[in-house]
């Protein structure tokens, strides 16, 4: 693990604190009236990594070779600042949804996988000659003899997720127009987040989730990063044949097809709340192979 202190982080230097009056008489207190926002940098978020990983190793022997490890991380940062992060944070940070109080931005790092899986393998068929099936020359090892068959197969857990909700400002301070972005909305306590059936159009729960009335004093309830999008369910394989002509001239050939099993695994949910598309999965996810099965052939000539 690791622990990370004065990370940067924007902050606006003219916020007003949350209050009861509203924002069009407390903008009247700002430190300077007669400014709008004053966005700063200053170094003032914290980072804690913590996580433990399996591993099992096989070296090259008997054909067969292997590397799989299995990680259980929590990583815990408001270096993104408060609002729903579409991006890594760069090298300033994210806003700070409240200048006073940066720690209700704390919560879990949208792109740190609770658990994941991954192994990779290579597995040289036990034919041709040399080995224990078909053991023989000529012809025989020519069609039969050399292939081998390699791998990844991963499984993880799905990013973690932030609600918001646009135009709502329960804490006063002019939040959605100072950072042109969504607030939070509020947890409603005993419901889940989840739909009691995930499917693609329903994979988060509404009822979960209120509008905070305006001016109340504070900010929305719901957490940064405190739900979960789909996992991932990937297994590619390729199978190439190795035909050798001398010590060094040789030609290689086969097939590759990433997830060979064709699961769907689905992106992240639209996570704007009071929007009709709330909760529901339009798309696919497509990096590390995860995407609609995709095989293509290969031939390669080496001398």
């Amino acid at each position: 693990g690791n622990h990370a202190t004065d990370l940067s982080v924007a902050v606006d230097l003219n916020q007003v604190p949350a209050n009861t009056i509203g924002y069009a008489q407390a903008k009247l207190t700002r430190p300077f009236p007669y400014w709008g926002k004053l966005q700063t940098v200053v170094n003032g978020a914290t980072a804690n990594y913590q996580a433990a990983t399996i591993e099992a190793q096989k070296r090259f022997s008997r054909g067969l070779q292997f590397q799989s490890s299995y990680t259980f991380a929590k990583n815990l940062s408001n270096e993104a600042g408060g609002g729903p992060p579409t991006a890594f944070a760069g090298e300033n940070g994210g806003l700070m949804d409240d200048s006073y109080n940066l720690g209700i931005d704390y919560g879990n790092v949208a792109y740190t996988r609770r658990n994941r899986f991954l192994s990779t393998f290579l597995y040289e068929l036990p034919i041709g000659q040399g080995k224990a099936l078909l053991n023989k020359r000529g012809v025989v090892d020519t069609v039969f003899g050399g292939w081998e068959v390699a791998g990844v197969m991963l499984f993880q857990s799905g990013p973690f997720l932030t609600v918001g909700v646009p135009g709502a400002d329960p804490s006063g301070t002019g939040f959605t127009t100072r950072c042109q972005c969504n607030g939070r909305p509020d947890f409603v306590p005993g419901v889940s987040p989840y739909a009691a059936n995930q499917t693609v159009g329903s994979w988060l729960n509404p009822a979960a989730f209120a509008v905070p009335a305006n001016n109340i004093g504070r900010f929305g309830t719901a957490t940064v990063g405190s739900l979960q999008g789909p996992g991932t369910q990937a297994v590619s394989l390729s199978l190439i044949k190795t035909i050798k002509f001398t010590e060094s001239a040789r030609v290689q050939i086969g097939a590759e097809a990433s997830n060979l099993l064709n699961h769907a695994n689905f992106a992240p949910p639209n996570t704007t709340f009071t929007t009709s598309s709330f909760g529901k999965i339009s798309a696919l996810q497509s990096a590390e192979g995860a995407g609609p099965r995709s095989v293509q052939l290969t031939a390669r000539i080496s001398f």
